[in-house]
């Protein structure tokens, strides 16, 4: 599928990183399936991917660590 943001390239399934920052807690999850667009860096993410790494970055934060890292192979219910 072409980027919508940009119309310049094919979007590319990639594995990213994704953070969220709260209260002063920092949560990161590794390697967290989605498209790109190489062209402007546009990211997307599917719905399931989307709900499941909401649930894992607020149990990240809920934690109480200050930072907070994950692998999303080793968190979600299955690979996407």
């Amino acid at each position: 599928m072409r980027c919508q943001t940009c119309d310049q390239a094919e979007r590319v399934a990639v594995h990213r990183a994704k953070m969220v920052e709260r209260d002063g807690h920092v949560a990161v999850v590794a390697g967290v399936p989605m498209e790109e667009c190489p062209a402007c860096g546009e990211r997307w993410l599917a719905l399931d991917v989307a709900e499941t790494l909401d649930v894992i970055l607020r149990r990240l934060v809920a934690s109480g660590a200050e930072t907070a890292t994950a692998h999303w192979d080793d968190l979600a219910p299955t690979a996407a």
